[in-house]
């Protein structure tokens, strides 16, 4: 590589010292001026322009989906709307009857559901107490058999037999005072009345004693078969009644059913009603985002149609928030663009304002708009005070490089395709000086190493005005033979 930079200076310092012997031989006649640029330090900025206009980050088509008459517009163009806020109404009258015959519907589901709530609980309670009754007068007969089946015990003819001594003597002791009353009723002491309670007692007393004896007899000589019968008659019978009665308990589960779906159809009543009001309030047409009013589709008085995928358009909102700048870039300077690439965007209707942004998306195909190649290139744009209108034109300069204090030569210095080198005045000569450049904006080259500021470079020359007289050839360029002139016609 060395090699190659060592024959390029070499090949430079003698093109420079044949071209001064050649301006040398030309002669003192034209006296050439050299144009000179010196070395200095500035800002190199790297920007590409482009036109566009100001656009919205979208546009919302907002669409009737109720069907009756326009009866208010509440949003006029140029406006700016409120996400919820209310654009038209409409009257729906289908609407309106579908929100009263759900109201109706769900009435009417709560009054059944309220209805079965009732028949379950009154008959759970019911049924409840048939169970508990069934099931006494089952332990009833139960025990009642098993007493006729084990026979009396000892206590119990005990009891029996005391209770026959007792009423005994109490017989014994109602006629002795039967008699006593008598012989004082005879002699006139006592009224009727008293010997006749005493008589009352005396038979009261003997069927308490026949009863006491029929007891004792039954206990001593046990059940007869027809009594176990009847008992067991009880016990099966008792049995029978608790199974209905668990049976009729059983079928709560029938109650709770019907006032599970009679809930159910409460539920679907209460969704059908919301429903309808969702219907009827599509009759109120919102505004789905925020932004302002691009275009108004409809007036008071107009009839529109609604449906399930969107009926009428009634108004179109611009999302201006986001504001974006759409510009179109040439396809040489497409590459350059990033996303994140600053750019400064300024319109033709606001002089003197400049409002920054930032490249935010980049089309993948290209647009040919008169035989030109250009990219869509969106820039999003930062303005606080909404001065930007939709539609602007504006121009967005991209900066695609700045840097300050870096040393700058005019394009027309530097020479060479792969090697790069300038031709730096020295004593009134040219020497050829090998340099780095870096990047250019088309009209200054940076120039990394090679110059030191102040340094003058040679640019070119330029010719003093008015001169006359042949000019002189480069013995570098290639000559070729000139033509005489023909002949002229007589």
């Amino acid at each position: 590589m060395r090699r190659w930079w060592v024959l390029g200076l070499l090949a430079v310092s003698a093109a420079a010292a044949a071209y001064g012997y050649w301006r040398t031989r030309a002669g003192r006649a034209e006296q050439p001026r050299w144009r000179t640029a010196v070395v200095q330090r500035g800002e190199l900025a790297v920007v590409v322009t482009a036109s566009g206009s100001v656009q919205p980050a979208s546009q919302v088509e907002v669409k009737s989906r109720a069907t009756g008459i326009v009866r208010a517009v509440y949003a006029r163009e140029g406006e700016a709307v409120q996400q919820g806020q209310v654009l038209v109404l409409i009257e729906d009258p289908d609407a309106q009857s579908a929100v009263r015959d759900a109201q109706a519907a769900l009435q009417a589901a709560q009054a059944r559901l309220a209805q079965a709530l009732a028949q379950r609980d009154s008959s759970r309670a019911q049924a409840q107490a048939e169970l508990r009754q069934a099931q006494a007068a089952l332990v009833a007969a139960q025990a009642r058999l098993r007493k006729l089946v084990d026979g009396a015990r000892p206590q119990e003819v005990a009891q029996a037999e005391q209770a026959v001594r007792s009423a005994e003597a109490d017989l014994a002791l109602r006629r002795q005072d039967v008699q006593r009353v008598r012989q004082l009723f005879e002699q006139g002491f006592v009224p009727r009345q008293q010997l006749d309670q005493a008589e009352a007692a005396v038979v009261a007393a003997e069927a308490a004693y026949r009863s006491a004896v029929e007891r004792l007899e039954q206990l001593r000589a046990g059940p007869t078969p027809a009594e176990v019968q009847e008992a067991q008659a009880a016990v099966q019978q008792a049995e029978a009644q608790l199974q209905q009665a668990q049976a009729r308990l059983l079928d709560d589960r029938v109650r709770e059913q019907e006032v599970a779906a009679a809930r159910a159809a409460v539920e679907q009543a209460r969704a059908n009603l919301r429903n309808a009001r969702d219907r009827l309030g599509e009759s109120r047409i919102r505004a789905p985002v925020s932004g302002i009013v691009a275009r108004r589709s409809v007036e008071v008085g107009q009839s529109v149609i609604g449906t399930a995928q969107g009926g009428t358009p009634v108004v179109t909102l611009a999302v201006a928030q986001p504001l974006y700048a759409k510009v179109l870039v040439d396809e040489v300077d497409i590459a350059r663009i990033q996303l994140g690439t600053p750019a400064v965007v300024r319109a033709d209707a606001l002089p003197g304002l400049s409002f920054p942004g930032r490249v935010e998306a980049v089309a993948a195909s290209a647009q040919v708009n008169n035989n030109v190649v250009q990219y869509e290139v969106s820039v999003r744009v930062q303005d606080p005070q909404r001065r930007l209108k939709l539609g602007m034109t504006v121009e967005a300069e991209f900066q695609l490089l700045r840097r300050s204090g870096v040393l700058l030569v005019p394009r027309e210095a530097v020479r060479g395709e792969q090697s790069k080198l300038v031709l730096v005045m020295r004593e009134g000569r040219l020497v050829p000086r090998p340099v780095v450049v870096g990047d250019t904006d088309g009209r200054m080259v940076e120039v990394r190493s090679g110059l030191q500021e102040g340094d003058v470079v040679y640019l070119g020359e330029e010719r003093p005005a008015g001169t006359v007289g042949p000019q002189p050839r480069n013995p570098f360029l290639p000559q070729f033979p000139r033509r005489s002139p023909a002949p002229r016609g007589p």
